[in-house]
C-alpha cells in the first residue's frame, strides 16, 4: 500500500484538523496522501482531486464524518475494495467506528500494519419498467419504496426467489442489508442484525396490518417487488442518496451484491458499539 484517500464530512468544524494530523502521520512513514476536492486548500502536503478519482487510487481510504459520509464514499469507491478507516464526526456512527481521541494513534498502527479487517455485504438493486432497465444500484444499507408526497398507503406484491410472499399494505417497504439494520430499517421496528451475518431484512413502514412483521431471510435470496396497483406518485431511493420515481407496473428486484466492503477493524467489538450508541443501561 502506497496512497492514502482522505474524505470528509464537508462543513464540519473538526474535519481539516483531523484530515491534517492523519496526514501527517502519513507522510511520516512515506505515504502519498490524496483528499477530495471539497476539503480545499487546507492540509499540508496533500494533493486535492475529485472524489470519484481519489476512491479508485487509494490503497487506503479515510472517512472522517458519519454513516452518511461513509455511504457516499462507499458508492464512489464500488468495486474498489481499499481497506477504509473510519473516524466518527457525526451522531450516531455506527460505521465510523473510531473516534476522533484515538484516531491518530490507531490509525499509526494501520499505516504500520498492524491492523486487521472485516467485511459488509451491499445489496444490488435493479428497476425494469415494461420489460427494460431504467435504474440500477449497489447499496450499503438499504432500498426504500415509498410514496414521494402526502402519506398513502402503497400496496407492494412481494416475491422471494419467484415465490409469492404477500402483498405489504404499507407506507413504505425497506429492504436492507445487515449494514443497514442499524438506519431506516431499525427505526421503523426492524431488528439489529450483526454486519457479518448473511442475511437480507424486510421490514414494512407502518404497515396497515399488525400482521405484517419484518422479515430476515437468507443472504442468496432473490427479493422482488411489483407495483402495479400504484395510484400515487412514489419512489425508490438507494441509500437516502438517490431516488428513482416509479410508476404502476414496474418492478424492483433485489439480491446480495458480490463482492464486499472492506473495512479496518475498531479496538473494540460491535456489541460494545452498539451499547455505546443506543445507551443500553445508561437510561
Amino acid at each position: 500500500m502506497s496512497i492514502v484517500g482522505i474524505f470528509g464530512k464537508r462543513k464540519h468544524p473538526d474535519v481539516l484538523n483531523v484530515a491534517g494530523r492523519l496526514s501527517r502521520l502519513a507522510n511520516e512513514r512515506g505515504w502519498s496522501v490524496l483528499a477530495e476536492s471539497a476539503l480545499e486548500d487546507g492540509i499540508e502536503n496533500v494533493r486535492l482531486l475529485p472524489a470519484a478519482e481519489v476512491a479508485q487510487r487509494a490503497d487506503l481510504v479515510v472517512v472522517l464524518g458519519g454513516d452518511g459520509t461513509m455511504i457516499r464514499v462507499v458508492r464512489l469507491l464500488d468495486d474498489h475494495q481499499a481497506p477504509i478507516f473510519g473516524v466518527n464526526l457525526g451522531f450516531l456512527g455506527y460505521m465510523t467506528e473510531f473516534t476522533a481521541e484515538e484516531a491518530a494513534q490507531q490509525f499509526s498502527l494501520v499505516l504500520a500494519g498492524d491492523f486487521e479487517t472485516y467485511q459488509r455485504s451491499r445489496l444490488s438493486a435493479e428497476l425494469f419498467r415494461n420489460g427494460t432497465l431504467v435504474a440500477s444500484a449497489k447499496v450499503l444499507n438499504d432500498v426504500v419504496v415509498s410514496m414521494t408526497g402526502m402519506s398513502r398507503i402503497l400496496d407492494i406484491e412481494a416475491e422471494i426467489d419467484g415465490i409469492t410472499l404477500t402483498t405489504y399494505r404499507a407506507d413504505g417497504l425497506i429492504v436492507s442489508s445487515p449494514t443497514g439494520s442499524t438506519a431506516y430499517s431499525l427505526s421503523a421496528g426492524g431488528p439489529i442484525v450483526a454486519p457479518g451475518v448473511m442475511a437480507i431484512l424486510v421490514t414494512p413502514i407502518c404497515p396497515h396490518t399488525l400482521s405484517m412483521r419484518p422479515l430476515v431471510v437468507q443472504s442468496d435470496c432473490k427479493i422482488s417487488l411489483k407495483l402495479d396497483q400504484l395510484t400515487e406518485p412514489a419512489q425508490v431511493t438507494f441509500d437516502g442518496q438517490q431516488s428513482v420515481p416509479v410508476e404502476p407496473g414496474d418492478k424492483l428486484s433485489i439480491e446480495r451484491a458480490p463482492g464486499h466492503i472492506v473495512m479496518v477493524s475498531p479496538p473494540r467489538n460491535y456489541f460494545e458499539i452498539l451499547r455505546a450508541k443506543l445507551k443500553w443501561g445508561q437510561i
